[in-house]
């Protein structure tokens, strides 16, 4: 797996574009950006009784790979250019949390996961399929939520919850480029 610690010219570019690298803690996204919507398994948002019934950690492995498949295909149309922020404020105090999550992986996903935070630097550069598919991963699981830096859309797609991860977007084009692989991949973007 390669994710590479982002160099300074790197987090110039993209502090330059994007502003902020915590964007999940915006409190006016729309300041930012303009674009926004939802990437999620349902075209509208669900009643409470419907998401009582719908999700948990069954909705998550039905269709966590439609989500992990969007995120392989914005990484190759990006050439490989797709950054990541690691929120680590905080995280590395709670071993319970930190223990749990290294016990939900792989022993070289393990690894990988100490290596992130062993240092206290959080963007880095994906630089290949199986590093993004890994932090992916992560989200779609509910074990620890990324922010997604795509600079050529000027999009950032932030992990959540209940597979609804909010997609910002500086430029229409790029919004329309991500709503088009998002739904490629049976998935909808809500607005």
């Amino acid at each position: 797996m390669k994710l590479t610690l982002a160099t300074n010219e790197e987090i110039n570019m993209l502090h330059s574009k994007f502003k902020k690298f915590n964007t999940d803690l915006l409190e006016e996204p729309r300041k930012v950006y303009p674009f926004l919507g939802i990437m999620d398994v349902f075209n509208r948002v669900l009643t409470e009784e419907e998401a009582n019934e719908l999700l948990g950690r069954s909705h998550n492995l039905k269709y966590g790979s439609k989500f992990v498949s969007t995120f392989t295909n914005l990484f190759h149309m990006e050439e490989n250019e797709v950054y990541v922020h690691v929120y680590k404020k905080g995280f590395i105090q709670n071993k319970k949390v930190f223990k749990f999550i290294l016990a939900s992986l792989n022993r070289a996903e393990a690894s990988l996961f100490r290596k992130l935070f062993s240092t206290s630097k959080g963007v880095y550069k994906i630089g290949d399929v199986e590093a993004l598919i890994f932090l992916a991963k992560l989200s779609v699981n509910e074990l620890h939520f990324s922010n997604f830096f795509f600079p050529s859309l000027e999009t950032v797609v932030i992990g959540n919850y209940e597979l609804c991860f909010p997609v910002y977007s500086k430029t229409k084009e790029g919004f329309e480029k991500c709503r088009e692989i998002i739904e490629r991949n049976g998935l909808f973007i809500r607005e």
